[in-house]
């Protein structure tokens, strides 16, 4: 399994390709949508759900109004909605995004909720004990790669 950090996914060629995505929600929010249509199969490893909206909408509530109506009207299975629906409004980030939940409802993208417990040779095991082959999983900058500001 090859390992890509931060942007590195870029500049590698996906088309055919089995991805695991394992970054926070905002990433994922841009990383999914644009991998998804080259990748054979991709699975959104979330740690914890966030509210998203379409577009930046400048008061707190017309957003708590509009994050809701957009899971709704954007996933159509019910379980799926539930993993996707944070707790209370404002106790995590709000990410924009018109086209992550049409991303994660494509047929070969799936969202798996459980936590990560490691990384292995070829993929990730969650904490269930399942292991996920993938044969590339696009990951945060590890504290030895970060890059400069």
């Amino acid at each position: 399994m090859k390992i890509l950090y931060g942007d590195e996914w870029r500049a590698f060629d996906l088309t055919g390709l089995s991805v695991g995505v394992l970054v926070p929600p905002d990433q994922a929010a841009r990383i999914v949508p644009a991998v998804v249509g080259s990748a054979r199969a991709v699975k959104v490893f979330q740690d914890s759900p966030v509210w998203v909206v379409p577009v930046a909408v400048p008061r707190v509530g017309p957003v708590v109004s509009l994050a809701r109506l957009h899971l709704r009207m954007a996933v159509r299975d019910a379980w799926t909605r539930r993993l996707l629906t944070p707790g209370r409004f404002g106790s995590r980030e709000v990410v924009v995004s018109p086209s992550y939940y049409r991303a994660l409802e494509q047929p070969h993208c799936k969202l798996v909720a459980w936590p990560v417990y490691a990384i292995v040779e070829h993929g990730v095991r969650t904490a269930e004990g399942i292991e996920h082959r993938l044969d590339v999983l696009i990951t945060a900058n590890p504290l030895g790669k970060a890059k400069a500001a």
